[in-house]
């Protein structure tokens, strides 16, 4: 039984690059993330079948989780000082 992970922004890099991955159901989401070294600090959003879903929900098979990243920087870039 798996599932698909989508991982957006920097959290790509925690899973070779890539986009998609499938992952095993039956672990929850913080679970699949330390299992894959993604730092639970990085995740802004979860969102598991376009729904939002807190870490310790439990995949299910066929779900398809998305890891969206927190955004942040450029501030400082525009002063004049």
């Amino acid at each position: 039984m798996s599932a698909k992970l989508h991982a957006l922004g920097i959290i790509k890099s925690y899973i070779g690059g890539k986009s998609e991955i499938v992952v095993d159901a039956g672990n929850t989401i913080r679970e699949t993330m330390r299992a894959l070294n993604i730092p639970s600090e990085i995740v802004a959003l979860v969102l598991v079948n376009d729904a939002p879903q807190a870490k310790e929900y439990r995949v299910q098979a066929g779900d398809v989780i998305k890891l969206i990243a927190v955004v942040g920087g450029g501030v400082n870039e525009f002063r004049n000082e």
